[in-house]
């Protein structure tokens, strides 16, 4: 009895293996058919890959060009006496008007010269008013009394300039953009602050010789600040470099009504260089690997071709083809990095 029931043990557990041995033959069967379906389905259909169309366009040339901002009719007030500043009325952002005074000096005993041109002045008004009564009379004669004015108009025209050295005026409307000095220091002879127009500003460019012939009168450059994009003009292209420098000093202008833009700014400005036409095709499409540009085409057959081609003017999203394309070309834009050539290509959208 005891050595059936082994006999039976022995048979069932030897059927168990041979079914889980065929289960796993199975499985393995199964994936290997499903492997070799996906190669089938792309030797019969195709690898996917998304495909554009090479078009002739024209496209802009943007180039990039940095320098500094500076206000438009930049002047500077200048400090004409060696004295201690008593009182400044104006700061940085300070809206002012020609003439207006801008600081006044401390009095000392060296500055007495416009005291003094006020009592001459004093002195010879009372001069003048009696030689007009006798003049009046007959007492003198009217060279002499043409004299007399001209020497009381000399002594105001005098008074002017006293005055105007003891104080520091505004040379220009404007608005006050850097400030050298505080109360109690002193100037000396020289600037003391810097007035600009803000309502338009100039951007500063410094161009060498190999760029410059890139930059027309006229064309738009843009500068980004804050996120907002601002446009402006070139405004000024020199005929000569900078003897000095050796670059070219080209200047655009940008209107600043929200005083966006202030004197000092170091911005990079795109510039709408040129447009070019030729065959244009997106970014994404070039592949670049061993030191050459490639894009990979599908023939009229629906198989994947490699060529290479010569680059020219750059965007954000596009790019000219200079030489390897022709219009109408369909071009890959995806799936490109799994082809061969000779692939066959299944275009999806």
């Amino acid at each position: 009895m005891n050595q059936i029931t082994k006999a039976i043990i022995t048979a069932t557990a030897f059927s168990l293996l041979l079914t889980g041995c065929d289960m796993f033959k199975k499985k393995d069967e199964g994936a290997e058919q499903k492997a070799a379906t996906i190669e089938q389905i792309q030797a019969e259909k195709g690898k996917p890959a998304k495909v554009v169309k090479a078009t002739t366009a024209e496209i802009t040339d943007v180039r990039k060009f940095s320098g500094t901002i500076e206000g438009m009719q930049q002047t500077y007030a200048l400090s004409k006496m060696s004295d201690p500043l008593a009182k400044i009325h104006v700061q940085v952002g300070s809206s002012v008007k020609k003439d207006q005074v801008l600081a006044e000096y401390l009095f000392t005993g060296d500055n007495t010269q416009y005291q003094q041109a006020q009592e001459q002045i004093a002195l010879l008004e009372k001069a003048t008013e009696r030689m007009r009564e006798l003049h009046a009379k007959g007492g003198i004669s009217q060279q002499d009394m043409d004299t007399q004015e001209m020497q009381l108009k000399v002594a105001k025209m005098n008074l002017e300039t006293v005055r105007r050295a003891s104080k520091i005026l505004a040379p220009a409307a404007g608005v006050v953009t850097e400030l050298h000095f505080k109360e109690g220091q002193t100037p000396g002879i020289g600037v003391f602050c810097t007035i600009a127009k803000l309502d338009q500003v100039i951007l500063k460019l410094n161009v060498t010789s190999k760029d410059i012939g890139f930059f027309k009168k006229g064309a738009t450059a843009t500068v980004d600040v804050g996120g907002e994009k601002v446009k402006g003009k070139v405004t000024l292209i020199p005929l000569a470099a900078n003897s000095l420098t050796r670059f070219f000093p080209v200047e655009v202008t940008f209107p600043n009504k929200k005083k966006q833009l202030l004197p000092g700014m170091y911005v990079t400005a795109e510039l709408d260089a040129r447009n070019v036409k030729g065959i244009i095709v997106p970014i994404e499409a070039i592949v670049y690997r061993n030191g050459v540009n490639t894009v990979w085409t599908v023939t009229a057959e629906g198989k994947a071709k490699r060529k290479v081609v010569k680059l020219g003017v750059q965007t954000k999203g596009d790019v000219q083809i200079l030489e390897g394309l022709e219009d109408g070309d369909q071009v890959m834009v995806e799936g490109q990095f799994r082809m061969n050539d000779g692939d066959k290509v299944l275009i999806i959208e």
